[in-house]
């Protein structure tokens, strides 16, 4: 990819990102309302500072993605975006947000994957969801509140994408989400006066290791493994 190219690809990447922001933010503050959870403590979400993260998601996946995988990833910016707000908020992924945007990144990463001629790596996307999926629901049973059904399903939205990218870039996401899931629980077990009984948000840590894993994954496996 030339310079020019990729400059060009940067600044289509991150104005899209800025849109995906302000998409991320109205579905954060409207989807609640209307299922009717105003009740429940929200925190003020900043139109800024969400902006300013959709920027930076188009910076840095603009190389990964690519001409013919943009949208797909800008939705997945958008809405993993929205659900990690709302969770943060209300303690919830609702489905109203996590199936649409499952199916109409699925449908635009499908139509990217064919227009780039890696129909295997989206067959290799849609496995690494399933195993993703059915990874945390196993975490869920044993553990009996470490995970909600939410989070469950939206592992099924991140793993599609990792995957899609490689089994090692799904493996850094999927180890990165944990870690910093695991450590926030202890801080809030530790600091906060809270029992395990109480909700923990850990979507917000699904995304943040699944985004890391999206820009980084193959660096930090090659890394690991020593092949860097």
């Amino acid at each position: 990819m030339s310079d020019g190219v990729g400059a060009a690809l940067r600044i289509v990447a991150v104005s899209g990102g800025l849109v995906a922001g302000l998409v991320a933010v109205f579905l954060a503050r409207t989807v609640p309302l209307r299922m009717e959870v105003e009740n429940r403590p929200r925190s003020d979400l900043w139109w800024t500072t969400a902006v300013m993260v959709g920027g930076a998601f188009g910076w840095f996946v603009a190389p990964t993605a690519g001409w013919p995988l943009l949208p797909a990833f800008l939705v997945f910016g958008a809405a993993t975006l929205a659900l990690a707000l709302i969770d943060l908020d209300h303690q919830l992924i609702p489905n109203r947000v996590l199936f649409p945007s499952l199916s109409s990144a699925y449908v635009l990463l499908g139509a990217g994957a064919i227009v780039a001629g890696e129909a295997a790596s989206l067959l290799r996307g849609t496995l690494a969801g399933i195993a993703y999926f059915a990874f945390l629901l196993i975490v869920a049973l044993i553990a009996r509140g470490g995970f909600g059904m939410g989070d469950v399903k939206l592992a099924l939205l991140l793993g599609l994408f990792l995957g899609y990218l490689g089994w090692d870039v799904l493996a850094v996401g999927a180890v990165l989400s944990v870690l910093l899931g695991g450590v926030a629980s202890v801080f809030v077990l530790l600091f906060t006066g809270k029992d395990r009984r109480s909700k923990f948000a850990y979507g917000p840590y699904l995304v943040a290791g699944a985004w890391v894993g999206v820009f980084w994954g193959r660096e930090i496996a090659d890394w690991y493994l020593g092949k860097g």
